[in-house]
């Protein structure tokens, strides 16, 4: 992953609880106390992070990983990136329709980039099905903070009921996502 990403969980880590305890975490993963945003780090390293905040904050690596999706999105996505997340889409539901163009505009400054890939399959005008298809495993928790977080970013509220890998033929982990706009729409 590039190093950006493990920036972002530094800064997740720093700001919602303290240096110390990025210092812990760090040591304990093994990683550097920074990182450089465009260099590429072997997956480990995240992994490893988010192993060491599991032990140090005693959470669950759901938890951690969910609160890194809200941290990307409310403290990276939308400060460093606002521009490209402005073209991507204009609500919740394009935007999640458009997170493959989105990765490609991506995979076009970074090389060696491995994006995760996104189908949405409408059910009526307040369901969707979301498959997630990526080579890295156990991140499924991070996308579901993501999501979360975009919806309050584009005022809309949301649920997200996961199917089981056997009740769908697809390569991919699947999820139910309901939605509706906060306003009541």
């Amino acid at each position: 992953m590039y190093g950006m990403v493990n920036k972002a969980v530094r800064g997740l880590v720093i700001e919602n609880f303290s240096e110390e305890t990025w210092q812990k975490i760090r040591s304990i993963a093994d990683a550097p106390d920074n990182f450089v945003a465009f260099e590429q780090y072997d997956d480990a390293v995240t992994y490893n992070l988010v192993g060491a905040a599991v032990e140090v904050l005693n959470m669950p690596a759901e938890d951690v990983l969910k609160a890194f999706g809200d941290y990307w999105i409310r403290r990276v996505a939308t400060v460093s990136y606002a521009e490209l997340m402005d073209k991507t889409g204009n609500n919740f539901v394009g935007f999640v329709q458009n997170l493959d163009h989105l990765h490609s505009r991506i995979k076009a400054t970074f090389p060696g980039y491995t994006p995760p890939s996104f189908r949405v399959k409408h059910i009526d005008d307040h369901h969707f099905w979301l498959d997630y298809y990526s080579n890295r495993e156990g991140l499924l928790p991070f996308v579901e903070g993501l999501m979360t977080s975009l919806a309050h970013h584009f005022d809309t509220e949301i649920e997200i009921e996961h199917l089981a890998d056997d009740a769908h033929a697809m390569p991919c982990k699947r999820m139910k996502v309901s939605h509706r706009p906060t306003n009541g729409e």
